[in-house]
């Protein structure tokens, strides 16, 4: 499946997401549905397992206020192009911004 460029989807999800009360793995999560990535690709890609990224989802759903991946990214949509419309500047966001850094795996002893 093809997928958006990050750097041309940041702006448009970091404005998306003002306001909200999505968590940093949330607003991580949002980036690669947006992305188009599947479960199964997003547990890879966050280091978690697929039922995680699946009960994420439902909450992210809940909290937006939108029935699916499908609603989201049509309300993601609308606000790119109301913003182009508008003749918004978009601002190139760093990913931090909106998603949490990388986290190293806790040695254990």
């Amino acid at each position: 499946m093809a997928q958006i460029d990050i750097e041309i989807l940041t702006p448009f999800a970091a404005r998306f997401m003002e306001g909200s009360t999505l968590t940093p793995a949330e607003r991580a999560e949002v980036l690669r549905i947006a992305q188009g990535f599947a479960c199964k690709d997003s547990a890879a890609a966050a280091g978690v397992s697929p039922e995680t990224i699946r009960a994420r989802r439902k909450r992210i759903y809940r909290k937006l206020d939108v029935p699916g991946s499908g609603e989201l990214l049509a309300s993601l949509l609308s606000l790119a192009l109301k913003m182009l419309a508008n003749g918004e500047r978009i601002e190139r966001r760093p990913l931090t911004a909106i998603q949490p850094p990388a986290t190293q795996p806790v040695a254990r002893a």
